[in-house]
């Protein structure tokens, strides 16, 4: 990627063949994450590592089929506005002090882009198997190195060009630590034990034009963010079981 291909993809014309609701519903639907969570067994227990906001929640019951079943809990460093949704959250520095919830484990782990923002991911991955239930499943979702490419605009030069994005570059976020290498986390997590069951880049090329063909204007950013970091390949994903 480099400036002049993300301002034309930014501004191409586009008409959208979805109601903005359908897009982010099938956006939602067929993004690798929000599938982990649907598709994980009946009455699981799942925590979200690095919940941000808590929106994970949303997803028991939207978009179909509803999860009424599975219990969610939480983890950040601070309480996120959707945190009282879950059944339990837990708040520390992960650097200082990573989660125990009561000695509890899980059936499943999910962790999307927090990784990157803390000083080991090896201790992430320790944590993991240690708090995963024989058999459990892992979602584990970072930047990829398209997101480090030396092209990438920043976001500060994509911004004086009407380009209304929230991140384009890996480093316009300062929270940032150095990006975790793909290959050093296969590996460590190979050697603890876990088996690798999928991995990819999260990419949804139709609904990148959909998204950008209904919110590109819109005073809601996120749409248009996810429709970047689709067409970018910005994020990849790792699914393992214990």
């Amino acid at each position: 990627m480099n400036y002049e291909s993300v301002l034309n993809w930014y501004r191409k014309s586009r008409t959208p063949v979805l109601s903005a609701e359908r897009a982010i519903e099938l956006y939602f639907q067929f993004h690798p994450r929000t599938a982990f969570v649907k598709t994980l067994p009946q009455n699981s227990t799942l925590v979200d590592i690095g919940a941000g906001d808590g929106s994970l929640s949303i997803f028991r019951n939207w978009p179909d089929p509803v999860r009424q079943d599975i219990r969610m809990y939480a983890y950040s460093i601070e309480k996120g506005s959707r945190f009282d949704d879950f059944d339990a959250y837990e708040l520390s520095d992960w650097n200082a002090q990573p989660p125990e919830f009561n000695g509890q484990t899980f059936d499943a782990v999910l962790s999307a882009h927090f990784i990157e923002h803390i000083k080991s991911p090896a201790s992430f991955i320790d944590w993991c198997v240690r708090k995963l239930k024989p058999g459990g499943r892992l979602y584990l979702e970072w930047p990829s190195e398209a997101s480090n490419e030396a092209s990438m605009p920043s976001i500060s030069d994509l911004v004086k060009a009407d380009v209304n994005l929230v991140i384009s570059r890996f480093d316009d976020d300062n929270t940032h630590q150095d990006l975790p290498d793909r290959d050093f986390i296969k590996s460590y997590a190979k050697s603890m034990g876990l088996h690798l069951v999928a991995e990819g880049v999260a990419r949804v090329p139709w609904l990148e034009d959909e998204l950008m063909a209904n919110y590109r204007d819109a005073e809601d950013r996120f749409p248009a963010q996810a429709a970047f970091w689709s067409w970018a390949g910005w994020s990849q994903y790792l699914i393992y079981e214990a």
